[in-house]
C-alpha cells in the first residue's frame, strides 16, 4: 500500500474527499497569502508615493526643515485613509495656502510620477525608509 491511489481506494471515498478538501484548503490559503502580500505592496507603494509627493510640495512651498517634516508626516497620514481625488484636492489647497498655484491636472501628473518612482523602488527591493536598501 505504498501507492497513494491504492491507499485511497482501500480507505474509501471519505478519505479521497478529505485529500481533495485539503488541496482546496491549501489553494485557498495560498490565494489569501497572495492577496495579503499584494495589499501590503500596494500600501507600501502608496505610502512611498505620498512621501515623495509631500517632499516635492515642501520644495515648491520653500518650507524649512521642521515645517517640511510636519507637512510630510501630516500628508502621509492623511493619504493612508483618503482616496486619491480628495487627497489631490486637499493637496492643492495646502499648496494654495502657501502661495503656490498648481492645477489639478498638474498635481495628478506629479502624483503619477511619484507613484511610478515608488513602484520602481518596490520592484528593486528598496525599503520605504528614505530609499535605503532593506
Amino acid at each position: 500500500m505504498s501507492n497513494p491511489t491504492t491507499a485511497l481506494a482501500v480507505m474509501g471515498p471519505a478519505a479521497e474527499m478529505e485529500v481533495t478538501m485539503t488541496t482546496f484548503d491549501e489553494r485557498e490559503q495560498a490565494f489569501e497569502r497572495r492577496f495579503a502580500h499584494d495589499e501590503e505592496v500596494r500600501f507600501q507603494v502608496r505610502t512611498r508615493r505620498n512621501l515623495l509627493l509631500a517632499t516635492w510640495a515642501c520644495e515648491r512651498m520653500r518650507l524649512g526643515k521642521d515645517a517640511a517634516a510636519r507637512f510630510v508626516e501630516d500628508f502621509t497620514d492623511r493619504g493612508v485613509l483618503t482616496a486619491d481625488e480628495p487627497l489631490v484636492a486637499e493637496f492643492q489647497a495646502d499648496l494654495k495656502a502657501a502661495g503656490v498655484e498648481e492645477t489639478l491636472p498638474a498635481l495628478r501628473t506629479e502624483m503619477e510620477r511619484c507613484a511610478a518612482i515608488a513602484r520602481a523602488e518596490q520592484r528593486v527591493g528598496l525599503a520605504l525608509d528614505q530609499g535605503r536598501p532593506a
